[in-house]
C-alpha cells in the first residue's frame, strides 16, 4: 500500500499541515490556529494541531510513513500527534531550514530570514546550519516582525491620540481594526482582557498599507523596522560569506508579502553589503517545505 508523508508547521499565527505521496507530490493542505506555547496554552496548541491534521488527512486512508515537524517557540505536544498518525518516523526540522526550502531549494546554502508574527535569521553553509540570529520573542527581540511593527504603530497612534505627536492615520486604522470607539479603550482591552499575539501582529498589514499610501509615521516605522532586520541579516551573513559571494537569501513570512516599502527597504539595505546575493521569496507553504524535507530524508534512507 502506498504511504504518505506529513509535514506539520506550528507558527505564532497559524498551523499548517501538508500531505505528500511517496513521490513527493502534494496531496492535501489544511490550516489550524496558532501553536507557539510561549503565547498560547497547550489546549489551544492541540486544537490547532487537530484542526490542521484532520483537515489535511480528510479522505486520505494511506498509512503515514513519516512526520516532519517544526513549531515556533520552545516545545510542542508531539506525543499526541505521533499517536494520532500511527507512530511514524519523526523528523524534526529547524524553522530556518523550513524557510529556506520554501523558496525552492532542498539544499540549504545561504541565509534564511523569517519575518512573520515573530522573526528569526539563520545562516547555512553546505547544507549545515551554522548560525542563528534573533528569535528572542516579542519581549526580548523579534525585530522586524509583524508583532514588532504593530506594537510600534500602536504606540505612535497613542502618542498622536493624546497630542504628544503629529496626526497619523494609524489612529483611525487602530480604531477600526480593534473595533473600539476611543483609542484609550485599548488600555483595558490589552491589559485586562488580553489581545492574542497573532491578532496584534495582524495589525502590521494595516501599517504597511498606510505606509504605501503615504502616511509618514507608518512609513517611518516600516522603513526603520526593515532597516534593522536587514542589519541583523547582514550580521548573520558576515564572516561566513564575503561581499563578492553569490548566495541565496530566503526572505519569508508575512512582512515580505508583496513588493512593499518594507521589502524594498530590506532588499536595498542587504544588497549594499552583499550585492551578488540572490533574494528569493517562498514558492510553497511552510508546512509543504517541512513535508518536502521529511520526504527527502526518508527517500535518502531507502
Amino acid at each position: 500500500m502506498n504511504k504518505v508523508i506529513v509535514g506539520l508547521e506550528g507558527g505564532g499565527t497559524k498551523t499548517g499541515c501538508a500531505v505528500l505521496d511517496e513521490r513527493g507530490t502534494l496531496l492535501a493542505y489544511a490550516e489550524g490556529g496558532p501553536a507557539n506555547l510561549n503565547f498560547v496554552s497547550e489546549a489551544v496548541q492541540r486544537e490547532s494541531f487537530e484542526t490542521a491534521i484532520e483537515g489535511a488527512l480528510q479522505g486520505i486512508e494511506a498509512p503515514v510513513l513519516a512526520l516532519g515537524y517544526t513549531v515556533a517557540g520552545s516545545r510542542a505536544n508531539w506525543d499526541w500527534v505521533l499517536q494520532r498518525l500511527g507512530n511514524p518516523v519523526a523528523i524534526p526540522v529547524e524553522e530556518p531550514r523550513m524557510a529556506f526550502v520554501s523558496t525552492g531549494s532542498l539544499y540549504a546554502h545561504g541565509i534564511a530570514v523569517v519575518a512573520g508574527t515573530g522573526s528569526i535569521l539563520a545562516a547555512f553553509k553546505a547544507d549545515q546550519l551554522v548560525r542563528v540570529v534573533g528569535g528572542w520573542g516579542s519581549l526580548l527581540g523579534d525585530e522586524g516582525s509583524a508583532y514588532d511593527v504593530a506594537i510600534q504603530a500602536l504606540r505612535a497612534a497613542a502618542r498622536a491620540w493624546d497630542g504628544r505627536d503629529s496626526e497619523t492615520k494609524l489612529v483611525q486604522a487602530a480604531l477600526r481594526y480593534f473595533k473600539v470607539r476611543q483609542l484609550d479603550e485599548l488600555i483595558p482591552l490589552f491589559y485586562q482582557q488580553g489581545v492574542p499575539r497573532h491578532q496584534v501582529a495582524g495589525f502590521a498589514q494595516k501599517v504597511v498599507r498606510l505606509a504605501e499610501q503615504g502616511d509618514r509615521k507608518a512609513q517611518a516605522i516600516v522603513v526603520t523596522s526593515a532597516f534593522i532586520l536587514a542589519h541583523d541579516a547582514i550580521a548573520c551573513a558576515r564572516g561566513l560569506f564575503q561581499p563578492e559571494d553569490a548566495f541565496r537569501v530566503a526572505i519569508t513570512g508575512g512582512m515580505f508579502r508583496g513588493r512593499t516599502l518594507f521589502r524594498k527597504t530590506f532588499e536595498v539595505c542587504f544588497l549594499e553589503a552583499f550585492p551578488h546575493a540572490n533574494l528569493r521569496t517562498p514558492l510553497m507553504q511552510p508546512a509543504v517545505a517541512v513535508a518536502k524535507i521529511a520526504w527527502q530524508r526518508v527517500k535518502g534512507k531507502r
